[in-house]
């Protein structure tokens, strides 16, 4: 036993310090600098008084009686009534209580202990009762703030500056554990906290692809958590380190390739060392460092310590801690000696034996009780499959007879190389190394298109593997308008011409009348059914950005997305794409939101480089179209309507093109005409035409402008040259396809207000 009553060391108290601290050599030298920094987060979060700054300034009568309830709750007493008041012991400021405690009690429901599970070893009825049990601690109010909230705020630095990087880490955790796992039974009597062992996922071809992360269970890990029982979740705070406002549950599981989970060696490490010690912070660093890779790898708000309790995955990973702890002092110390065995260097009074553990009413040394697992709870641990029985106790996990371990099994469309002809696949299997359904393309969903009216159109991608556009036909979006009208559901196109991107989705939108406004939001999934995160284009920094899959559609721009949109179902093909500038520049942009439909952060260089790489098609037509304006002066008895234009070719007076201005009108502008010239692609010198307004063999006098850029006019002969060059060109704007004149000119990207339109070369005033 430490010598408590000595005075505590102050050694690794400061954030520089950590690098110094003693580690076993197990985690190499990345994952322990990480470790450093988070631990640099949470002392400045504690010095800075963080609380009281993401949450509440100061918690009031009832937040405390509530709190207060949960900890009163002892194996020896009856009955716990949530909310009563009663008189605790304090502290002095050397650790000593100044009154005696009176003792827990225990809730009603509580009269045997509850045996903690791996959260997939749970059957139905018991995952069901701890979603409700989780959902009504979410949804329960005491003073505008949830209860769920509450407990989150427990764990916040300045409220428990022991619970982390010190020997109190364990004992705070199995203590908070305790309260919240009674908070649950509160909602639902008999309820248990799950446990996630991780070390299940560990080994797989992408962990991220378990089913633990399927709408079954814990919901999707691929961002905001849209599916699963804690689906659009609000949490109390923005989610720290987001370049773009995070308020809602959110998650990027496996989304960076150099986190991992825990393994079974890390297992085995924590449950062999010899004295408590070795697994606190200022000892051996390692065993905290290692609870840190989990918080890593699920990521989002499980990320930043402080506020990771958002996630309902935080008390299921801190359960498995609490397991292996337990697990070690089972195999590795007597009854008394887990107790009291304790650490020396205790990185600061916070983490010594005798003081509070902050906020609870209790000692540091209290949390060593075994109390915890003689009254309240006992782990369940997995049982492995064995050559003399090769099964396992879920039908979430499978027997990896190459390992004899029980694994997860991984969800529809995961990865399952190297384990073909085994039961990786939850409900499906392993075919060319991907978990699909025999004889069915993706889960089996039914592409049914329908042909809205009324509505605007506009584009969207959907992306695989490695940011590629998706193909398979029965990829789609669900497109909600919150009016309660029938969802529509839009499809990947099956064929995609220029200027269309592959994994093209045209989704059709309400038609925002004049003073309308519309919340449509968006439900992606990819062709096995999961969910595919949406990404928005932020243009100031021209990357793509994690967003919330909904959009505010206005006809004006004040704070409607800046989202491109048409009413014609021709225009739509041309929507994100610039043809205001020579063919040889036009370019094609990708869409405002596009959605993700994969487990990895995207790589906005990746979603651009798809576009980047789209040509226009090498067209050798003999002829290209291009525009020029007609307009009649004000007074003049010239009968534009019934005049026709000509185009003669000053390089072969043989080519004559002649047409009526009624039928070479554009059918949006009705000054605007489209003439026919060689194509100057084939014509390597150029195409140089004379054009003229004529009523039959008389040639009306009407005055040409030639525009110089800038909205500038100067009076010019009607002549306009074209060249492949864009430089040597007068009319820079021409297209060979007929289908891309009345888009002549236009920059159709962004809201269709910023859209820009570039007039002709060439106009008469007639």
């Amino acid at each position: 036993m430490v010598d408590g009553f000595a005075k505590a060391s102050e050694a690794g108290g400061n954030a520089e310090d950590c690098q110094d601290l003693p580690h076993s050599g197990f985690l190499n030298a990345q994952q322990l600098d990480f470790i450093c920094d988070h631990r640099k987060m949470w002392l400045q979060d504690r010095d800075s008084q963080v609380s009281k700054k993401d949450f509440v300034s100061q918690a009031t009568y009832g937040q405390k009686a509530y709190l207060a309830s949960l900890e009163r709750c002892s194996p020896e007493a009856e009955g716990c009534e949530a909310g009563s008041s009663q008189d605790f012991g304090n502290l002095d400021r050397n650790g000593n209580e100044t009154r005696i405690r009176r003792r827990r009690k225990i809730p009603y429901n509580l009269h045997k202990k509850v045996i903690r599970k791996e959260y997939r070893m749970m059957t139905a009825e018991e995952r069901e009762n701890l979603n409700r049990a989780m959902n009504g601690l979410k949804s329960k109010i005491i003073d505008n703030v949830s209860i769920w909230d509450l407990h989150t705020l427990i764990h916040y630095p300045d409220s428990a500056p022991g619970a982390h990087w010190g020997p109190a880490f364990l004992p705070w955790h199995r203590e908070f554990l305790r309260q919240f796992e009674i908070a649950l039974q509160n909602e639902v009597p008999g309820v248990s906290l799950p446990y996630w062992d991780s070390t299940l996922d560990q080994g797989l071809p992408d962990p991220s692809d378990s089913v633990m992360w399927s709408d079954e269970l814990m919901g999707n890990g691929n961002g905001y958590v849209k599916t699963g029982p804690f689906q659009d979740w609000h949490t109390n705070v923005f989610m720290p380190l987001s370049p773009v406002p995070v308020k809602k549950l959110y998650r990027s599981t496996g989304g960076r390739t150099t986190d991992r989970l825990l393994s079974p060696k890390d297992v085995e490490w924590i449950t062999t060392r010899d004295r408590f010690r070795d697994l606190t912070f200022c000892h051996d660093k390692t065993f905290e460092s290692m609870h840190g890779l989990s918080h890593v790898w699920v990521g989002g708000f499980m990320y930043v310590i402080r506020v990771s309790p958002n996630d309902p995955t935080f008390y299921m990973h801190h359960a498995f801690m609490d397991n292996l702890w337990e697990r070690f002092r089972q195999n590795r110390q007597s009854r008394r000696r887990r107790e009291y065995d304790y650490a020396r260097k205790i990185c600061n009074r916070q983490h010594s034996f005798y003081a509070q553990m902050k906020p609870f009413n209790l000692r540091n040394k209290d949390g060593l009780s075994n109390d915890y697992t003689d009254f309240w709870y006992e782990y369940q641990n997995v049982r492995h499959c064995t050559e003399d029985n090769p099964t396992c106790e879920s039908p979430y996990y499978f027997c990896d007879m190459n390992a004899w371990k029980c694994r997860s099994k991984i969800q529809l469309g995961g990865n399952c190389t190297g384990f073909a002809g085994t039961e990786i696949c939850y409900r499906s299997l392993c075919i060319q190394n991907i978990c699909r359904i025999p004889a069915t393309e993706g889960n089996g969903f039914a592409r049914r298109e329908n042909h809205p009216t009324g509505v605007v159109w506009t584009k969207t991608l959907m992306l695989g593997d490695d940011d590629k556009p998706l193909s398979s036909g029965i990829a789609h979006v669900t497109i909600r308008n919150g009016l309660g009208h029938d969802d529509s559901v839009a499809y990947i196109q099956r064929a995609t011409y220029y200027p269309e991107l592959p994994g093209l989705v045209y989704l059709p939108l309400p038609n925002p009348h004049a003073g309308m406004s519309y919340n449509v939001t968006f439900d992606a999934r990819d062709h096995y059914g999961r969910y595919c995160q949406s990404y928005c284009f932020n243009s100031t920094t021209n990357r793509y950005q994690i967003c919330e899959p909904r959009i505010n559609l206005q006809s004006r721009p004040d704070s409607a997305s800046n989202i491109s949109f048409t009413h014609s179902y021709a225009s739509r093909r041309f929507l994100d794409m610039d043809m205001s500038v020579h063919p040889s520049e036009w370019k094609v942009y990708t869409p405002f939101m596009i959605f993700a439909c994969h487990r990895k952060v995207v790589q906005s260089t990746n979603v651009l480089d798809i576009a980047e790489r789209l040509l226009p098609p090498n067209e050798l037509a003999e002829y290209v179209w291009f525009r020029v304006n007609i307009l009649r002066k004000p007074n003049s008895n010239i009968s534009i309507d019934d005049s026709e234009i000509e185009v003669e070719d000053l390089d072969d007076p043989t080519d004559l093109w002649i047409s009526s201005i009624r039928r070479a009108r554009s059918a949006y502008d009705q000054s605007v005409v489209f003439v026919r010239a060689k194509n100057p692609s084939i014509f390597k010198n150029g195409v140089t035409v004379r054009i003229s307004i004529v009523i039959g063999d008389r040639t009306m006098p009407c005055e040409a402008r030639c525009n110089m850029g800038d909205g500038l006019e100067t009076l010019c002969e009607p002549v306009v040259f074209l060249h492949e060059s864009s430089e040597q060109s007068q009319e820079k704007i021409f297209a060979s396809d007929p289908g891309y004149l009345q888009l002549l000119g236009w920059k159709m990207v962004g809201h269709p207000t910023e859209w820009h339109l570039k007039m002709a070369f060439l106009s008469f005033y007639c």
